[in-house]
């Protein structure tokens, strides 16, 4: 008996501090409306990962540049300045020697596919950011499911505590005026606090996952509107809609193949590698190039002022030059034959990969659309339910009316019809979490971006 009353004690304990935190969150906290579409559109243009990325795509324009500098006409000068003065170095002023040096590749097999590699440059990061937008706005649907969902249950436990509080008032009076028991009174108070222990956790997953939200739109939660410091938090809003949904494998499949945007990255990845394996073995054959040089010294200088052993020997030593030049590589002790070995075992590694996961395409819709199957059935399951449930509720309180049944009765009753609720509420969720994986699987969150977005 002392062991039940002391757990009973600590349970309270528990209890009464888990509630006045979620007191505390909840007075203090200042709170938004945020509905579905807006927390999508602010993950897509405020998470910072995504936005990370977006950086990335403008570095990637960078390397584009640099690989078509191979390609480009390349032209260096140098100069000297200086002043002259002395006996030794008349007449006395400033001077300055000027090099250039041009140069323009005319044949070289590693241009095109340098050319093709600052491409997928800019492909790969688009395909990365892609890849994130699309695995941010999933997580974000998928907690602003969660947030619904634990939202509805709270109001369906918060109004069955309210009648489990109802039938403890009820046993106390029957207590009082001798007509029920301890027993009783003690059962209804277990029932409250158990359901209360479950609130409790279902107030911290919700809190959870609204934080969680926060931080996927990129919202300081710390910030309030005035400037200082408040705990600003998100409030789902909207109803946790069902949206029935049929799924056709071989079309998913097909649609899959060509939006999703890991398959896209691992493709691009492959055909960048193939691109700098192609650059690599181009060392092995010649390069033609275009080249000139100029070198200008003034005539005053005395480095240009020369004796002239033969008579009308030009003593000037400024020159232009202009010619062609090969170079070709003959012996590189395998530098370029183990680089492109390398390059090669890579390039089988992505397709390996990607391979793989066209394959698991076709399984992975078919674990999403027997979730939504099963689902479906829980859901139809509990409408029916739900049907007996109003309909039972309905013939208690007339049996209550004419003194046939007891409160407790009636009690039951709507505790099994809130149950059926919670359970109705389960399966939604369900569905609509496995509709959201069906987006994920077959690369349907891209269309969120919009044309003005980067």
């Amino acid at each position: 008996m002392r062991h039940g009353r002391y757990q009973t004690c600590v349970l309270l304990f528990v209890l009464g501090v888990a509630q006045t935190a979620f007191a505390q969150i909840t007075k203090q906290a200042e709170t938004y409306d945020l509905t579905l579409e807006d927390c999508l559109a602010s993950t897509l243009t405020q998470n910072p990962e995504i936005r990370q990325w977006q950086i990335d795509v403008e570095r990637a324009a960078g390397s584009r540049l640099v690989y078509r500098s191979r390609a480009l006409p390349q032209l260096a000068a140098q100069t000297q300045d200086g002043l002259r003065g002395g006996r030794l170095y008349p007449p006395a002023g400033l001077f300055s020697i000027v090099a250039a040096q041009f140069s323009q590749p005319l044949l070289d097999t590693g241009v095109p596919p340098t050319l093709r590699r600052g491409r997928l440059e800019v492909i790969l990061a688009q395909q990365t950011l892609n890849r994130s937008i699309t695995d941010r706005l999933h997580e974000a649907r998928l907690v602003f499911l969660q947030a619904l969902y634990f939202r509805d249950l709270i109001a369906i436990y918060e109004e069955l505590n309210q009648r489990l509080q109802a039938n403890v008032h009820s046993e106390q009076q029957r207590l009082d005026v001798g007509t029920g028991s301890e027993a009783a009174l003690k059962s209804a108070k277990v029932q409250q606090l158990n359901l209360k222990g479950d609130l409790a956790n279902l107030q911290g997953y919700y809190y959870s996952s609204v934080c969680r939200i926060a931080a996927l739109c990129g919202s300081d939660p710390g910030q309030g509107t005035n400037g200082s410091w408040q705990l600003r938090l998100p409030k789902p809003v909207g109803p946790l809609r069902y949206e029935p949904v049929s799924v056709d494998l071989a079309r998913e499949s097909m649609y899959a193949r060509e939006h999703r945007a890991d398959l896209k990255l691992l493709q691009a990845l492959v055909d960048a590698t193939a691109a700098d394996k192609q650059t690599v073995r181009a060392q092995y054959l010649p390069t033609v190039s275009l080249v000139a040089s100029g070198l200008f010294i003034p005539e005053n200088l005395l480095v240009s002022k020369q004796t002239s052993i033969v008579p009308g020997q030009d003593p000037r030593t400024s020159e232009l030059d202009a010619g062609v030049a090969l170079s070709w590589r003959i012996i590189d002790n395998g530098q370029v034959i183990g680089a492109s070995h390398e390059l090669a075992a890579t390039q089988q590694a992505y397709e390996i990969m990607l391979h793989k996961l066209e394959q698991n395409i076709p399984r992975e819709l078919a674990t999403v659309a027997g979730s939504l199957q099963s689902a479906d059935a829980r859901r139809d399951a509990f409408l029916k339910s739900a049907e007996s449930a109003e309909e039972n509720l309905r013939l208690i309180e007339a049996q209550v009316t004419l003194g046939e049944a007891t409160q407790f009765d009636f009690l039951k009753a709507q505790s099994n019809l809130l149950s059926v609720r919670a359970g109705l509420a389960d399966a939604t969720y369900s569905h609509e979490a496995a509709r959201a994986e069906l987006d994920h699987a077959t690369g349907r969150y891209l269309q969120y971006i919009t044309a003005d977005a980067p």
